[in-house]
């Protein structure tokens, strides 16, 4: 069976959910290498755009990385069809976020708000849309909280307004991060909609990335916190749908992912933050036996050479 998302071909169902504050160029890049089907970018607001009239200097994309989602922030028609202009060149697919929790965003009355007041999407959507040939999409939350679930209902606007698929994070805005997501919301939506559904929520391995697709019949899984300095999740899902059997990555392989990621950063990335290196090779090693003292250490380092050596001290005692 062919995965497409509109008219973009997808390669397998596991996509790198749009992790604001993570998913830098060199990280999504590591994530493709491991077998991610699609990336996102990070949450971009449009306002910010409009204003500078081009991609932030943070913001980055590569062809090598490509089918890439970008994903934006906004609520304001005229302002999303000037910023959907901005990133077209630049995406195979835009989406829109309708579920981040952030008391800030919801302060903007952006994000989950949106789902507490879904009227707004399709004037969201639609200007999107007419700017655009590229597929648009957009993620949400299950409700704002579990006396108002209402992903369906949003779900089945969002199709009527011209998307080309929905995600659905199986949590709602009060949850943020707690708590079970729920599957079986994914699945009602999966029967409400005829557009591709992408189910987030949970997913930390290959057996769970395989027993989401087959118990809620989504066409696509979409991984956050289970990627974050854990890039294999992509490979682990791959090989359990494909195979029955869940990889996991030796000791050697978590090295060498790391100097793969430091090795990114340093000549993929235009804008070098070895604050941001030093943030993912920590999330990286939190598994590792002393990694408190590693932890320590690593925020002493002061430039890359310091940094190698540290990660290759670990490697050879560990």
């Amino acid at each position: 069976m062919t995965l497409k998302i509109g008219k973009v071909k997808l390669e397998n169902p596991f996509i790198l959910a749009p992790l604001h504050g993570v998913n830098c160029m060199a990280f999504r890049l590591l994530c493709k290498e491991y077998g991610a089907g699609l990336v996102y970018s990070s949450m971009i607001h449009v306002n910010w755009l409009v204003k500078e009239k081009k991609l932030p200097e943070a913001i980055e994309f590569c062809k090598e990385e490509k089918p890439i989602a970008v994903q934006l922030i906004g609520n304001d028609p005229k302002t999303i069809k000037e910023a959907v202009e901005i990133v077209e060149p630049y995406a195979d697919i835009i989406d829109f976020n309708f579920g981040c929790p952030d008391g800030d965003v919801l302060g903007w009355k952006m994000g989950a708000y949106l789902v507490k007041h879904p009227d707004k999407i399709p004037k969201i959507l639609g200007a999107a849309i007419g700017a655009t040939n590229k597929p648009v999409t957009a993620k949400i939350r299950s409700g704002w909280d579990e006396k108002s679930i209402n992903c369906v209902e949003v779900g089945k606007m969002i199709e009527d307004s011209g998307a080309e698929a929905v995600a659905l994070h199986a949590r709602t805005k009060k949850q943020v991060y707690a708590g079970k997501a729920d599957w079986t919301l994914i699945k009602k939506l999966k029967d409400a909609v005829n557009i591709p559904v992408i189910g987030n929520g949970d997913v930390t391995n290959g057996f769970l990335g395989k027993s989401m697709l087959d118990k809620t019949g989504c066409d696509f899984v979409m991984i956050g916190r289970g990627a974050m300095g854990y890039p294999f999740v992509f490979k682990e899902c791959n090989d359990f749908l494909e195979r029955g059997k869940e990889y996991r990555p030796s000791m050697q392989e978590r090295h060498d992912a790391t100097i793969r990621l430091m090795d990114l950063y340093k000549n993929k990335q235009n804008k070098y933050r070895f604050g941001e290196l030093k943030q993912h090779i920590m999330w990286s090693w939190k598994w590792l036996k002393g990694a408190k003292e590693f932890r320590v250490k690593l925020m002493q380092t002061k430039d890359e050479n310091e940094l190698l050596e540290l990660v290759n001290e670990y490697f050879k005692t560990h």
